[in-house]
Formats: C-alpha cells, sequence, structure tokens
C-alpha cells in the first residue's frame, strides 16, 4: 500500500486522490485515469493506497491509526516528488470518505515541520493548491452509520470505527488542527444525495451536515449518487463528474502563482520566526546585568546575591530545593482505588511543576488541570498523587466539583473541618490565610458553564489540581495540564492480565493470552476503568479471555441504538459494563433481582458516599406511600428495618463482586466519623461514567418513574421533627437530594404536581433549612405553600404546617417582614380551625388556648421581639405560656420554647427578674433533657449570661455562661455559624460592662469580615456587630471609628426599626462629644418623632428613655430653653428627678466613661 501512479504527464500539477479504491465495478472505469484530461493540464495522478481493513480490524492501530498513515503519505508524496524533482509541483488532493480526515491530519503535520531538519516535509502544505471532500465525514459519522452490515464484519465496531463518531475527540483534535490551515487552500464539500442500501434497509453513511458543515468561503454542493457512486464516474454525463472536473480546473489554472507566492511567505515567515527564537536564546543567556564569560558584572564582584536586589526570603526561595519539612494533619480524602497503575511520568512532571512546598508562603495558589476522556484515569491520577504527596503537605482536601451544589457541600465539610461551622466560604478563607502547604483536588469539574474561579482561593500557600473532561478548563492552569488518553499499551496489557488472573506470576513471554489481552485492551481505547471491568468480567468467568472481545463487540453493536452513546469513550465503558449487568439481570435469585433494582436507584442519586441507611431509615413510611409505582422488594418486603439492611447489603455486594460499585467503611472515609450514626456503616459510590450510564440505559418512562421511587425514598428517611440525632445524617443526605431533586425539576417543569411530590420536596427543604441553605429551601417552600393552599385550602393541617416552615426560613433569612404576614395568617386560621368544639367553649373565647394556636402565638412572640415590637410580643409570649403550660405541663418541649422566647423578650424590655426567673427554669430542664451541648440548652445559657450582664450583677457568672454557650457553639456548629458569631457579639457587651473594651473591640473586628462574607453588609447580624463595635469604640475613646461606623449604619437600618432609633442614638452621643449639640438635637427630635409615629418601641422603653435624657441634658448646655425643658419633664416625667434611675435593657447598656466625660461637660455648661 502506498503511492500509485495513474498518468506520468508532470508539467503542472500533481493530483493526489486518498482513496481504497475507486473503480468501477461493471464497467472497470476509473475515472482520474480514463475520463479526466490529464494531458491537456500536464497533470500528474498519483493515488494514495491505504488498506482499510487493518485499520477497522479489531485491535487495530486505533489510537495512531489516523496520524500513522497521515506521516507515512506526507513521507511518501515528498520523497517521490523529491526525486522528481518536483518538490515546488502544485497539488491538488481529491478525498473521499475517511480519505479526507487523512489528508487534514497529513497537511496539519506537514505545516508543523518548521525546525531546518525536517522542513522538507513542509513542502507538502506549502504546495497545495486545494482539496476535494467527497463526503468527508468532517463532523463523524451517525450511530446508525455505524451500525450498518459493511462496518459489523467482525460482529460490531472496532474502537477506530468508534472514533468516527459524531462528536469523538479525535475528530475534533484533527478539526482543531486543521482548521487554522482552512483559509490557504481551496476547498470543496460534496456530499451524497442518495441513501446506501443495506439489505432491507436504506441510510446516508455520512449525512450532509457533517459532509459540508457550514464553513465559510468554502464551495459546497450535493451529488445524486450514494456514497460510493459519487467518485465511481463511468462517462462525461455520470452525476456530478462535470462540477468535479471544472473545479479542477479552476484550481489547476490558479495553482502556479498561489503556490509560487505561498514558498516565499512560509520561508521568510520562518526566517523570521528563527531571528526572533535565536535573539530569545541570547539573551536569556546574556541578560542586562548578569554574569558573561568574562566574568561578574556590576560594581560589586564580590557576591552574586546582592541583597539590595533579592531578599532573603527571595533568596531562600531560589536557593532551597528541598520541601519544608512538613506534618499531615489534615487528609480529606477517600481512598485510592488499588488498580491504578502507570502515569509515573506525569505524576514526577507534576510534582516538578509544582515544585517543592514551603511553609511561609502566602501567594496566588498554582493550578494544574487535568483533562481527557472519562474512564481514563484522571481522578485515580490525582488520589495517587494525593497519597503518594501526602508527607509535603499539612492539608490535602477534595472537592467534589460534579455540580456548583455537591462544590458547596464539600467545601462545606471543609469548613467544618476547619472549626468553622458549614459556611461554605469559610474554607477557602481558612486555606487563603493558612501559611503551610496545601494541596486542593477540584474533582469532575466538567461543566462548561462552572466558573471554577469562585471555588480555588484567591491566596495561600497552596497547589490546585482540576479533573475535567472540558480542554477548555485549560484556562486555569497557571502552570501547564496534561491532557488524559489511554494507558501506555504495555502497561494497559499488564494491568487487564493482572486484575484477571491475580497472584499469577508476572509475564514475561508474550503469549496467547497477551495477544488477546492487547487485543482487549486496544479496542477498549487503554483506558483504565473499562480494563479494570472487563479483567473483572474475565476473573469472575462470565466470559473467557478468548472469547471476551466478541461478546464487547457484539454488545457494541446493539448499544448503538440507544441514546446514551455520546463518544467512543461512552461506548467502551459502557459495553464492558453492559456485560456483567446483563448477567445479573438474567438470574432469577432474590440477591440478584434486588441487585438490579438498587442498581436503579443508586442512579439517581449522586455518584458519591450513598449510605445504606437511607434505605433502613426510609423503609417503614415508604411502604405505606403512595406516589411511586415502582416498590423495590428489598425494601417493602422484609418486616424490619434490619431485614431491610442486610437485603440491600447482599444487593450490594453482587454490584461489588461483579465490579459496578463500591463499598466502603463510612469510618475509613471520614476518619473524624462526622456521622455519629451507628445505624449506617457502609457507603456505596459509583464511577461518575457508570453512574450516567446506570440512569441513560433506563428508557425516559422507567427513568421517570425510577427517579420518582428514589425521590421518595430520599424523602421518608427524613423525619418532620428533625431530631437532633440525625442531623449529621442528614447533613450527608444534601448531595443526594440536590441530585434526585435537580432531576425532578427537569422530569416536572411544573414540580410539584400532586400531593405525593408536594410531601416529597417539603421534606427536602426542611433539610436545606437545617443546613442554613435558607434560599434553597425558600424556594421549595413557597411551591409547597402554593400548591397545598389551591389543592386543600388554607385550613388544612399540612398547609398550615408549610407555612410554618416557610415563616421559619424567612426568620432565618431576617425577612422579618414577610415572616409576621405568614405567621399573622396561621394565628388567624387557627383561631378559626379549633380541634374540637370544646376548645370554642374557652372564655372569653376569643382567646382560645389550644395547641397549634398556642404554637402560633409562640412563633410571632420570637418574630415580633426580633423585629423589635416587644410590647406586642410580651402579649404573646404571656398567652403562649399560659396555654402550652396548661395543655402540655413545663417539661414538653414546646412549653419551653414558649417560656424562653418570653424572657427574652422580658429581658429586652428590661423586667430582668421576670427573665431570668423563666430561664433558670427552662435551662435547667432543658439541661436534664436534652444535655449541656443541645443547641437550645445553649441558647438559654447564652441568653441567661445576658440577663446578668443587663442586671450588671453577677458579672462573673454571666461571662462564665456567655464563654461556655461561645466554646460549645465553636466545637459543634463552627466559629463561623451564625450563633457563633451571635456569642461571639454577646460576650463583648459582658467584656464591655467589666471593663475590658480592647478585648471587645479585637474580637468584635475580627468577626467583621466572617460577617459580611457569610451574611452580607445589610444583614441583621452585620448591623448588630458594627453597632456593639461601634460602642466598643466608644468606651475606647477611639471617637473617630465610631463616628465612621454609626454614620453607615444611620444609613442601611431601616427607620421602621427599632434598631435605627438605637444608630441615632449612638450617633447623637458622638455628635455631643464632637460638640455638635444642635445635630445631637435634631437626631434625638427625630428618634422621639419616629418612634410617636410608628410604635415599633414603648415611649418608656430604654432607648427612647436614654434619647430623652440626652436630649434633657442637651437643652440644659445650651441654656435658654425652660419651656423645652419643662415641655420634656412633662412627656417624661422621670428627666426632673434627682438619682431617678431609667429602667436598663439588654438593647442599651450605659456607655461609662463616655457618660463620665461627656456627662461632666454638659453639667458645667460648656460645650465641646
Amino acid at each position: 500500500m502506498g503511492l500509485l501512479e495513474l498518468a506520468t504527464p508532470r508539467d503542472s500539477a500533481d493530483l493526489s486522490p486518498a482513496h481504497k479504491t475507486w473503480a468501477n465495478e461493471s464497467s472497470g472505469v476509473t475515472w482520474l485515469r480514463d475520463l479526466f484530461p490529464y494531458r491537456r493540464y500536464g497533470a500528474r495522478v498519483l493515488s494514495y493506497e491505504y488498506d482499510i481493513d487493518t485499520l477497522t480490524a479489531p485491535g487495530g492501530p486505533a489510537a495512531t491509526g489516523i496520524y500513522d498513515e497521515a506521516v507515512k503519505l506526507v513521507n511518501e508524496l515528498q520523497a517521490d516528488r523529491y526525486i522528481q524533482d518536483a518538490e515546488r509541483r502544485p497539488i491538488v488532493f481529491i478525498c473521499h470518505g475517511f480519505g479526507g480526515l487523512l489528508v487534514k491530519r497529513a497537511l496539519s503535520f506537514s505545516h508543523s515541520r518548521r525546525d531546518v531538519r525536517v522542513e522538507h516535509l513542509r513542502s507538502i502544505f506549502r504546495s497545495t493548491v486545494g482539496i476535494l471532500f467527497m463526503s468527508t465525514p468532517h463532523n463523524g459519522i451517525t450511530k446508525q452509520s455505524l451500525a450498518l452490515a459493511e462496518f459489523n464484519q467482525y460482529g460490531g465496531p472496532s474502537q477506530f470505527l468508534l472514533s468516527l463518531l459524531e462528536g469523538s475527540e479525535a475528530l475534533q483534535e484533527i478539526t482543531d488542527q486543521f482548521a487554522p490551515l482552512m483559509k490557504i487552500f481551496f476547498i470543496y464539500n460534496f456530499w451524497e444525495q442518495i441513501a446506501t442500501s443495506f439489505g432491507k434497509s436504506r441510510a446516508f453513511i455520512v449525512d450532509r451536515t457533517s459532509a459540508a458543515p457550514s464553513w465559510s468561503d468554502v464551495d459546497q454542493c450535493g451529488i445524486n449518487s450514494t456514497h460510493s457512486g459519487m467518485v465511481k464516474y463511468t462517462s462525461g454525463s455520470s452525476p456530478g463528474f462535470r462540477i468535479v472536473l471544472a473545479t479542477l480546473d479552476r484550481y489547476i489554472r490558479a495553482a502556479d502563482s498561489a503556490i509560487r507566492k505561498r514558498w516565499q511567505r512560509d520561508a521568510e515567515l520562518l526566517r523570521k520566526e528563527r531571528l526572533a527564537e535565536f535573539e530569545d536564546l541570547i539573551e536569556s543567556q546574556h541578560p542586562a546585568g548578569s554574569v558573561n564569560s568574562f566574568g561578574v558584572s556590576g560594581s560589586d564582584s564580590a557576591t552574586l546575591l546582592d541583597s539590595s536586589a533579592i531578599s532573603e526570603a527571595e533568596a531562600d526561595e531560589f536557593l532551597d530545593d528541598e520541601p519544608s519539612p512538613s506534618v499531615n494533619v489534615h487528609y480529606l480524602v477517600h481512598r485510592r482505588s488499588e488498580y491504578f497503575v502507570g502515569r509515573l511520568r506525569q505524576s514526577d512532571e507534576l510534582r516538578t511543576k509544582f515544585g517543592a512546598p514551603k511553609r511561609g508562603r502566602r501567594r496566588k495558589p498554582e493550578t494544574c488541570v487535568i483533562y481527557g476522556l472519562p474512564g481514563s484515569g484522571k481522578t485515580q491520577f490525582c488520589l495517587r498523587f494525593s497519597e503518594d504527596n501526602r508527607h509535603r503537605y499539612w492539608g490535602v482536601f477534595w472537592i467534589d466539583c460534579s455540580s456548583e451544589a455537591n462544590a458547596n457541600a464539600s467545601f462545606a465539610l471543609l469548613s467544618e473541618r476547619a472549626g468553622k461551622g458549614q459556611e461554605i466560604g469559610a474554607g477557602q478563607e481558612w486555606l487563603s490565610r493558612s501559611t503551610d502547604p496545601w494541596l486542593l483536588v477540584l474533582d469532575n469539574a466538567n461543566d462548561p458553564e462552572m466558573d471554577l474561579h469562585s471555588f480555588i482561593p484567591a491566596t495561600g500557600n497552596g497547589h490546585v489540581l482540576i479533573t475535567t473532561r472540558n480542554p477548555n478548563a485549560q484556562i486555569y492552569s497557571t502552570i501547564g495540564s496534561f491532557q488524559f488518553r489511554g494507558m501506555d499499551p504495555e502497561e494497559a496489557i499488564l494491568l487487564l492480565l493482572n486484575l484477571a488472573y491475580p497472584g499469577s506470576e508476572p509475564r514475561v513471554n508474550k503469549d496467547a493470552s497477551w495477544n488477546y489481552a492487547r487485543l482487549i485492551a486496544s479496542e477498549l481505547g487503554y483506558l483504565a476503568l473499562a480494563l479494570k471491568q472487563a479483567a473483572y468480567t474475565i476473573r469472575r468467568q462470565l466470559l473467557p479471555l478468548e472469547r471476551y472481545l466478541r461478546s464487547l463487540l457484539g454488545c457494541r453493536k446493539a448499544l448503538l441504538s440507544r441514546p446514551i452513546l455520546e463518544s467512543s469513550a461512552d461506548v467502551n465503558i459502557i459495553a464492558t459494563y453492559e456485560l456483567p449487568f446483563t448477567g445479573i439481570a438474567s438470574k432469577s435469585s432474590i440477591e440478584y433481582r434486588d441487585a438490579v433494582e438498587l442498581l436503579h436507584v443508586l442512579a439517581f442519586m449522586h455518584f458519591v458516599s450513598i449510605p445504606e441507611g437511607i434505605f433502613s431509615r426510609s423503609s417503614d413510611s415508604f411502604k405505606v406511600s403512595k406516589w411511586s409505582s415502582i416498590r423495590p422488594a428489598a425494601i417493602v418486603e422484609p418486616r424490619s428495618s434490619q431485614g431491610v439492611g442486610d437485603r440491600i447489603l447482599a444487593a450490594a455486594k453482587v454490584l461489588y463482586d461483579h465490579s459496578i460499585i463500591s463499598i466502603s467503611d463510612i469510618q475509613s472515609t471520614a476518619r473524624d466519623n462526622v456521622w455519629r450514626t451507628p445505624s449506617s456503616t457502609k457507603l456505596f459510590s459509583l464511577h461518575p461514567a457508570i453512574h450516567q450510564w446506570a440512569r441513560e440505559r433506563l428508557n425516559d418512562s422507567e427513568q421517570r418513574q425510577w427517579l420518582e421511587c428514589t425521590a421518595s425514598i430520599l424523602a421518608h428517611c427524613v423525619s418532620h421533627n428533625l431530631e437532633t440525632s440525625g442531623r449529621a445524617f442528614r447533613q450527608h443526605l444534601l448531595p443526594h437530594i440536590e441530585s434526585c431533586l435537580s432531576l425532578l425539576e427537569i422530569a416536572h417543569p411544573k414540580l410539584p404536581e400532586n400531593l405525593e411530590q408536594c410531601s416529597v420536596i417539603e421534606k427536602f427543604g426542611l433539610v436545606y433549612a437545617e443546613n442554613g441553605l435558607w434560599k434553597r429551601a425558600r424556594s421549595l417552600q413557597l411551591k409547597v405553600v402554593e400548591f397545598r393552599t389551591k389543592y386543600l385550602g388554607k385550613r388544612h393541617v399540612e398547609t398550615i404546617q408549610a407555612q410554618r416552615g416557610l415563616a421559619n426560613t424567612y426568620w432565618n433569612l431576617f425577612e422579618i417582614a414577610k415572616c409576621l404576614e405568614v405567621q399573622h395568617q396561621i394565628l388567624i386560621t387557627n383561631w378559626w380551625t379549633r380541634p374540637a368544639w370544646r376548645d370554642w367553649v374557652t372564655w372569653p373565647p376569643w382567646k382560645p388556648v389550644h395547641i397549634p394556636y398556642c404554637i402560633a402565638l409562640d412563633d410571632l412572640t420570637r418574630s415580633l421581639w426580633l423585629a423589635g415590637r416587644r410590647e406586642l410580643s410580651l402579649r404573646a409570649g404571656k398567652r403562649a405560656v399560659d396555654g402550652l403550660t396548661r395543655k402540655l405541663g413545663l417539661d414538653d418541649p414546646l412549653t419551653l420554647n414558649a417560656m424562653f422566647n418570653l424572657a427574652r423578650t422580658y429581658l429586652h424590655i428590661g423586667e430582668h427578674e421576670k427573665s431570668y426567673d423563666l430561664l433558670e427554669v427552662v435551662l435547667e430542664k432543658r439541661t436534664r433533657f436534652f444535655g449541656t451541648e443541645h443547641p437550645d440548652t445553649l441558647m438559654t445559657m447564652n441568653e441567661m449570661g445576658m440577663n446578668l450582664c443587663a442586671q450588671r450583677v453577677r458579672l462573673d457568672d454571666a461571662e462564665r455562661l456567655v464563654s461556655a454557650a461561645l466554646r460549645i457553639r465553636k466545637r459543634i456548629l463552627g466559629e463561623e455559624h451564625a450563633y457563633t458569631l451571635w456569642s461571639v457579639n454577646d460576650l463583648s457587651k459582658v467584656y464591655c460592662e467589666v471593663g475590658r473594651y480592647q478585648e471587645a473591640v479585637d474580637m468584635l473586628e475580627e468577626i467583621v469580615p466572617i460577617v459580611r462574607r457569610t451574611l452580607g453588609e445589610t444583614h441583621a447580624g452585620m448591623l448588630m456587630t458594627k453597632s456593639n463595635l461601634s460602642r466598643a469604640y466608644m468606651l475606647c475613646e477611639r471617637w473617630r471609628d465610631a463616628r465612621s461606623l454609626l454614620e453607615l449604619l444611620c444609613e442601611q437600618v431601616p427607620p421602621e426599626t427599632a434598631d435605627w432609633a438605637h444608630a441615632q442614638y449612638g450617633y447623637a452621643f458622638i455628635l455631643v462629644h464632637d460638640g455638635d449639640l444642635g445635630g445631637a438635637e435634631a437626631r434625638c427630635d427625630a428618634i422621639i418623632e419616629k418612634v410617636g409615629e410608628t410604635g415599633v418601641l414603648a415611649m418608656d422603653s430604654a432607648r427612647v428613655l436614654a434619647t430623652a435624657e440626652l436630649l434633657y441634658r442637651i437643652y440644659r448646655t445650651q441654656g435658654g430653653r425652660e419651656a423645652d425643658l419643662a415641655g420634656l419633664e412633662e412627656r417624661f416625667p422621670h428627666l426632673g428627678r434627682e438619682q431617678a434611675e431609667r429602667p436598663r435593657s439588654i438593647d442599651l447598656i450605659p456607655l461609662k466613661p463616655v457618660g463620665r466625660r461627656t456627662t461632666r461637660d454638659l453639667d458645667d455648661g460648656s460645650s465641646n
């Protein structure tokens, strides 16, 4: 095979058809030899023959076939033209089918030969004037075409044929390399217009969209013939012949001038490139001010490292190649697979690129991207690299980037490991501040719409690895990237044999088994994942080694009719798993039937860390649910949850034995045992490609049914009560809920569509809310409330339940107005809807005391307190406590909640003793029932400490209580949890009260950036923190800092809230200190006026009385304001009394140093 001369004239051009054979079967006519007037043009006709059978046979050179043939074409054509002394003779290529891909690759190869030692091969590129593509599959061939009998004489398509599928990486690579050259050549694309017959079916081998893509400035035309017939003309009247002849005529006439200019331009271009390279080389060897061949330049030749030019740290970085000794403290990586082999060269190169990790550096992290085919070992490579280099890093962290939600969940776990709660940004902030070396792996970042910059810390002493199928992700790399395809052929063969025959002697002689393994490895594209699965199938004797290849090809052919295949890698991976799964599905034993159903369920969860406890926890309630039409036998048949667990584990063992899933112990996956759920001991995981196959092998109807079944299972393992003991378990449900919910929203655009769906997404919303994902929870809860209100009515108990969950989410989002609106609706509904007739005969009847109504009152108590409407909160709280105590008793958790909320309201209106009495009872009972570390106990402990602080008594106990709550919240909830930050604010108030002003400032300044990042600049938590910080600044006499903070607060806080009055009061206080009594007076007048208009505060509240007191002193200082003083005394009688004390409130603790200084100035009648 090679070049064949069909016609000898050699004056003007070489016509080089790249084809297998173009002879007409019936007449024997080869048109380029028998019909084309080559003598008229003085054209030589060269035919390049290649062995298509060798290329398409199983085990052929699939990975390198096109490249090898392209190199051979260039070398043979150049050699022939060199011998003929015709290297500058123009060339026109005429290509049919695959031959067009071969020519495109050959031209890009020729163009790449730039070095003077191989420049002779560049002559093919320089001399090519035009190309005729005859049904060339530029964009690939369809699966339907590939399934036709002509391609499948071996029982199924080979790896080479699979590489011609639409959208394949091999085709994309050829297109990318040829694209920069397209404008240089004349190009004509032809396509077939008559389908080819294959028995009873007909199909186009290459459809128009692939044969004639929408390239600009390119001729294209259809030929009224079949794929084979379009190049087998028998006469001048054959379809398409005249168009082809005219095209060749134009190309030949234009050839001499075009090629002459191209040779000149290209030679000049290479000359300039080489000159620039030479200058760069000289510059790099002899930079200005560097050591030259005669000695050391510069004034001081005593040292090469002038300390004025290079710092000590920089010198260390250049001179010290050894890594700083490091102790690995954090290793958040699941164990590497034992089957991984190879990639040692890339591992060494990556280690060199990253350099030696050192302590003390903080700079932009270095990032390397690893991209390539699914199943090529990207993740396994990173696992191996993490394990082998663990000792070099203080911390190694693994982030699942298969979706943005999963990435956020992974970062939440990282934040928890950092002791900062589950705030997503806290983990990145932790890494960015670390001076110890760390490694961060962003795995499965395949979504091209995902912005990975948001997951890479801005600074820090770190290295980042990204694995992805998306080649465009290379933009994130700072030190280069690796493209993974198949393994090294020898390593792939060894992997297959070693896994298929474990324990056997290493194979030295390449026997029959080696040859079978070579064919199988080649056909699987040397992909590690596919090789592993093939080996396990052979090892379990489901298929012997010598029969595996034919079964694989047959399975491929059957798979071509399915929509799930998108690339040759997909086919390779899917076929290797379809073979053993078909065997599982064909068996009738219970564990095998359960295994099939279990895989269908796992396909709709997230692919990593699926706890087997999901199934046992959900079994009881799932059995009575009505939504799912599919009832997995392993869940509904056993009589106990233990029986369910046993059936599930037996089914999982079947899948594990066939290498479809992996099973690990929870303890080995999370070494700090964050699950804390003894009922769940095993985790199931799937490779992402297998996870996708397991889902997409089902038809649309089956996918919908199994999706609904999976959603129901997940929902039924979540209780409405959200027991504290199951919180860690529910946290790890998040990625599975997110995976399932995203698919539900696609399958049901108007979700929910029925009451069962309503219940499912309500449960999902509860889990989101419990884990602080309030906005995601709100979107689901709004849908549930709307649907149930429409179909059940607003008075139905399930509607009220959904409304209560929504109101709670509004509360946590500090959307207090919406929260109060929903809770008021619930209260009214519960007023009209009473459980029994006796609930109507209470006295007075307009004050019911049934439990749902009292719970609604308690919810309002808490929200009205947060809104600053303390009087209404007090009224609601008293009624809630009274009703729940009568109905449930003092020990019920609902009663304790109401007592706590009422106590907090008492505290904030200054009734400290009543508050303390209630808190004392609640703390004792919650400690006894729930323990000292329960969130509700900690809330009570914190509030009791603030009660003592407000009373200014037992301040040591106040500090002890709040400090203890803070310490435990840091450990359990994390340093950046909202309640932890709340405790920091409260402890700062205690510090201010005991005179530790600077400590208060320090702790508040430390959390300001955290609150800003986690809650936002205008969040109520940020406003509270800034308010407390401004007060601490004033106590430290840092007036300018306090004023700048309060100016912002006065702008940001809404005027209809109590916090606005507090901010305005603080700013007025500073204006007094600065001597601006007029400005301070205006602020005080505004506060009193606004309170009178809105009723947001009672006129006898601590804040209003403090404002009146400040205004009173301003009047006295100014003098001549007797009428105003009298009016103020009439309105606030306590002002004129000696030694009178205004009520104290936790909302307004006196500013003692400020009071001493400013009060003296005011009383002396002087202004500042």
